[in-house]
């Protein structure tokens, strides 16, 4: 008789598949390297099949292990639901959640209504801001909750750090503009302070290619106007899909940008649930536990 396939062994097989090592998965599951390639072993035993190709110290999946995978984000994404679902009514409470212009424009709406739709009795206030000025607003208690840019030098002082994700930056303009090809390059930046806009100066001033600043603008869209104008040329998250740009590369003579770390702070741990299962449900859904492949 086939066994089941328990949830929490699913949990650890996609949580191994997100993060690619063994070491990564156990500290944000809480446990042992050992009791991870334990549990993979007893899924491995449930389905009867491999799935992963010789050891774990570099994950790759065989062919039934690629079949088991979306099925396991499915089975997860409909458990944690139904969780959430059922115990949502018991919950309410407030609670502010911090983040820059961009992630509340691209990353937040569809997981704010899935958030509102499960726990209906939690009131969620959003603070946008810079992520040095989230650090500290969250460090002197204003913010419970904060999605921001992993930064040098920026250490709020919270209970706790997750990282979510590391989002690639490339350079965004108009679909047929010319403005790239400027011999002094226009940007339109974010203020001073931001990530972004220090990573593409750094990599303009280290490739030789004079720039200006044609524009600074404290919202994403004041920079995604100058884009589409074909006033200047701008840096978003490669996730990030705007109509009317396209993303430029060498070939265009943009020189490549490093990638960020997008990250979770939360102030307190238990203390507060309605912050506890925001959190939770970020992490989920931006996190990429339950995400598909591919899916902002």
């Amino acid at each position: 008789m086939a066994r089941p396939l328990e949830i929490n062994l699913l949990r650890t097989f996609v949580m191994l598949i997100e993060e690619q090592s063994v070491t990564r998965a156990a500290r944000r599951l809480n446990r042992t390297q050992p009791a991870i390639s334990l549990q993979l072993g007893r899924l491995s035993e449930a389905v009867g099949r491999p799935l992963f190709e010789r050891d774990l110290r570099h994950p790759r999946l065989t062919r039934h292990g690629e079949m088991l995978l979306p099925y396991a984000r499915q089975m997860l994404k409909m458990h944690d639901d139904a969780r959430s679902r059922l115990s949502s009514e018991e919950i309410a409470g407030r609670v502010t959640l911090g983040c820059p212009d961009l992630y509340a424009a691209f990353l937040l709406p569809v997981t704010l209504a899935s958030f509102r739709e499960a726990y209906p009795g939690i009131e969620v206030t959003v603070r946008c801001a810079l992520s040095a000025q989230l650090s500290e607003e969250i460090s002197t208690g204003r913010i419970d909750v904060a999605l921001a840019t992993r930064m040098p030098n920026v250490h709020p002082n919270v209970a706790s750090i997750t990282l979510l994700r590391t989002e690639p930056l490339v350079w965004l303009g108009a679909k047929s503009g010319t403005a790239f090809q400027e011999k002094t390059l226009p940007l339109a930046l974010l203020p001073e302070g931001n990530l972004y806009r220090d990573y593409a100066l750094s990599a303009l001033n280290n490739a030789g290619r004079a720039w200006r600043i044609a524009c600074v603008s404290e919202s994403i869209a004041g920079m995604e106007a100058m884009a589409l104008a074909d006033a200047a040329v701008i840096v978003l998250a490669e996730s990030v899909k705007v109509t009317g740009l396209r993303r430029l590369n060498e070939r265009d003579g943009m020189p490549p940008l490093p990638p960020v770390d997008l990250v979770l702070w939360r102030r307190e741990l238990g203390v507060f649930p309605a912050a506890d299962h925001l959190a939770a449900h970020i992490e989920r859904d931006i996190g990429g536990l339950a995400r598909a492949p591919g899916a902002l």
